[in-house]
């Protein structure tokens, strides 16, 4: 639904928007989080973080249900800038 995924969601984005790698890969393994680019962005923070990043903002974040008006199974997407 909606409402589970936005917790769900708003808990990995929490792990990117610290630069926080290990805690990514943590929060998804242990909370049964379905991420796609789940391996691709623990990478991308740990290449970030040792390329010497230091800020990540949330650009936008929406539901599928936002779209189309069905919240009851939805897709989340977030956008996220790492500088």
């Amino acid at each position: 639904s909606d409402a589970v995924t936005r917790v769900k969601d708003h808990r990995a984005i929490e792990r990117i928007l610290t630069l926080d790698p290990r805690g990514l890969f943590d929060v998804v393994s242990q909370q049964n989080i379905s991420m796609c680019g789940f391996g691709p962005a623990v990478a991308m923070l740990t290449a970030a973080r040792r390329l010497g990043a230091q800020l990540a903002e949330l650009v936008k974040y929406a539901t599928s249900g936002d779209v189309s008006g069905d919240r009851e199974s939805v897709v989340g997407y977030a956008g996220v800038v790492i500088s």
